[in-house]
């Protein structure tokens, strides 16, 4: 759903993008605990383990399986994904990647709360996680407590302050979300001075749709979406779109 730069834009509902993040996570981290491929696997018999311990050979299974559920996810085969990510959770008990990629499946069929709980325990296995703190916050988004995805969301532009510009742009328009439902057209509007018709992102066509959509006024907002759908790829407005549709503006066609 999103440009290689822009990995860390999730549309948690969507989770396409979700989907395939991780296993860039799980490559990584395969990669880099190379130097532990002979380590002896240390295990209760009948329990997984831990990443660390994890054979060379295992490290590989567990990478395919992950690779699998998420092209699934991606086909919205969404039973079959999660069945491979409880496949997974036999091998590693303490794998962050696992436990996001079982949250994009959980959020896939909206089962936000079950979703929320996979995020939380992923932050906990990997607190520096980027992407599944995104993922975490962005349930409070979906699940309209404004006032604190408003919070969150400001805590992770805080905490991140290297995001790419598109991300932040991302985020930022989300903050204008909450602040137009918390009433706040004020606050709305000079987050809405930061972005530009210029813009490599269609945070402004779409800041302004959204003014607009809180309105009521319907047409003016439309004529927002029909000019970025003219400028920009269809991948990215879908993103911005996705945040239009939990706030109840627009209708989901999928």
């Amino acid at each position: 759903m999103l440009l290689v730069s822009k990995k860390y834009l999730i549309r948690t509902s969507a989770c396409l993008t979700l989907a395939c993040c991780p296993l860039l996570t799980v490559s990584d981290l395969l990669a880099q605990n190379e130097t532990t491929a002979n380590t002896k696997e240390s295990k209760t018999p009948g329990l997984p383990s831990k990443f660390e311990s994890l054979s060379k050979e295992k490290k590989e299974s567990l990478r395919k399986i992950l690779m699998e559920a998420a092209s699934l996810l991606n086909g919205i085969r969404v039973q079959e994904s999660l069945e491979k990510i409880i496949a997974a959770e036999s091998i590693v008990s303490d794998f962050g990647p696992l436990y996001n990629l079982k949250g994009a499946a959980y959020s896939k069929i909206r089962d936000f709360d079950k979703a929320q709980a996979e995020f939380e325990r992923a932050v906990l296995l990997d607190p520096k996680a980027v992407m599944t703190q995104f993922n975490l916050t962005e349930m409070h988004f979906v699940k309209k407590n404004y006032p604190l995805a408003d919070k969150e969301f400001s805590k992770f532009l805080s905490l991140n302050k290297d995001l790419p510009k598109e991300t932040k742009a991302l985020v930022k328009y989300k903050l204008l979300i909450c602040s137009l439902k918390q009433e706040k057209e004020s606050n709305a509007k000079e987050i809405l001075k930061g972005f530009d018709y210029l813009d490599d992102h269609p945070a402004f066509y779409y800041s302004n749709a959204a003014i607009h959509f809180n309105k009521g006024e319907i047409i003016k907002a439309n004529s927002w979406l029909i000019a970025a759908s003219k400028i920009y790829k269809p991948a990215i407005n879908q993103v911005y779109n996705d945040s239009l549709i939990e706030a109840g503006w627009m209708e989901n066609i999928e």
